[in-house]
């Protein structure tokens, strides 16, 4: 990692690296910015005890002493071609409301890609999902768009669906603010999270009467049919056990992961990352484990509760086909405990069939219609001289809800 010396501005910022006094600013920024309040261990958490870096790969903007603008990173270790590489996942890329529209954004991603760019030591590459705001700046500073990955939806609750969609809970995932308006540097974040669209196709605007087409329609797809699909996995054979952890057992998904590798890039799993990535202080995550003649763990499902909209975040083995039969298995356990969920997501290659259970991507009818699926558009720059992140294609990639910064 390069030594930089902080550059002034044209407009007076000082653009630097994080520094421990920053912390309690920073979060301070981060309530102004996207509403929600962070505490001190969820700080820590995601940047201080990242077990994949020696440092804080932060960037502030600073004005006459105080912080106004934020690049951050999510360190992870990556799994390319058998090979294990730290990549960083820009997030919660943040410019105070009073310092937006003079380019901060591009200057603080400049100073990193300085920062880290021919370094000698991690970060090899960086990847991300970012929004229509920042996914031009990312573009114009040598990011390259690799694919789309969808977003599952089973809607099991067909007008709180809309509603939690449309209104009071807007759709955005964990990590989701995103802003309007058409200048890049108007950025709030950086990372995963569905842009809502309330035009609908012929240009209405979105009513009461369009938000009640679009929940027919979703109606029509949670149908009887969509319980009878639940029971048919229900009333399988008794193969598996289903064993139920409050507390997603790390070790135990470490071996169930190495059963069966993906060849696809993804993060590697170690118990080490599930122990860290489980431990976020503002989310809770619980486990199903499939095990076969009562001792032998074959899959696993983890799962996160957030209001009343449920996530599937991680399936085992990534290599989902190969224990497509207990992953099912678990998905009707999970989905039977949690039947009071208004809508239940999976992002990614997570489910073996997931039309078969009535998992629809939000690139189709009637989900196209308020959600814009080029918000989960996969970008990635390698920081070396190598460019095998950059030339890969979207089917190169074996993604969960897991791979993705989370806030």
């Amino acid at each position: 990692m390069k030594d930089l010396t902080s550059k002034p501005s044209t407009s007076s910022c000082r653009v630097r690296p994080f520094e421990p006094s920053d912390r309690a600013p920073l979060l301070g920024l981060y309530e102004q910015v996207f509403g929600r309040e962070r505490s001190v261990d969820w700080f820590r958490w995601k940047f201080e005890d990242n077990p994949y870096t020696d440092h804080v790969p932060i960037v502030v903007a600073e004005r006459g002493g105080d912080i106004v603008g934020c690049r951050a990173f999510f360190a992870q270790e990556l799994r390319i071609d058998g090979t294990e590489r730290i990549a960083f996942q820009p997030c919660d890329t943040m410019v105070h409301p009073d310092h937006r529209n003079e380019g901060l954004f591009s200057r603080m991603n400049e100073y990193a890609l300085e920062r880290y760019a021919g370094a000698d030591g991690p970060p090899a590459c960086c990847f991300n999902f970012p929004n229509e705001n920042s996914k031009p700046g990312n573009l114009k500073h040598g990011w390259r768009e690799i694919g789309t990955v969808p977003v599952y939806y089973r809607p099991q609750d067909p007008i709180g669906s809309v509603r939690a969609l449309t209104d009071g809970e807007d759709g955005r995932d964990e990590s989701g603010g995103f802003d309007r308006t058409r200048d890049e540097e108007w950025v709030v974040t950086d990372e995963f999270g569905p842009d809502v669209d309330r035009d609908l196709p012929d240009g209405r605007e979105s009513s009461e009467d369009a938000e009640t087409s679009v929940a027919d329609a979703l109606a029509d797809v949670v149908t009887s049919s969509q319980q009878a699909g639940d029971r048919l996995v229900t009333d399988a054979d008794g193969e598996f056990d289903v064993v139920r952890f409050e507390t997603p057992p790390p070790d135990v998904l470490e071996s169930i992961y190495r059963r069966s590798i993906p060849p696809g890039i993804h993060t590697n799993r170690t118990a080490k990352f599930y122990r860290w990535r489980c431990s976020n202080p503002a989310h809770t995550y619980a486990a199903y484990v499939a095990v076969r003649d009562g001792e032998t763990p074959v899959a696993a499902l983890i799962c996160s509760d957030v209001d009343e909209h449920l996530r599937i975040v991680e399936t085992l083995p990534r290599e989902i086909e190969a224990e497509a039969t207990a992953i099912d298995r678990l998905l009707a356990a999970v989905l039977a405990d949690r039947s009071d969920n208004h809508y239940v997501t999976a992002f990614g290659e997570t489910l073996p069939s997931p039309i078969q259970y009535r998992f629809y991507p939000d690139t189709r009818f009637p989900l196209s219609t308020l959600i814009r699926p080029s918000a989960r558009t996969l970008l990635a720059r390698d920081f070396g001289g190598a460019r095998a992140i950059e030339e890969t294609a979207v089917d190169d990639w074996t993604l969960s809800r897991l791979d993705l910064d989370t806030s």
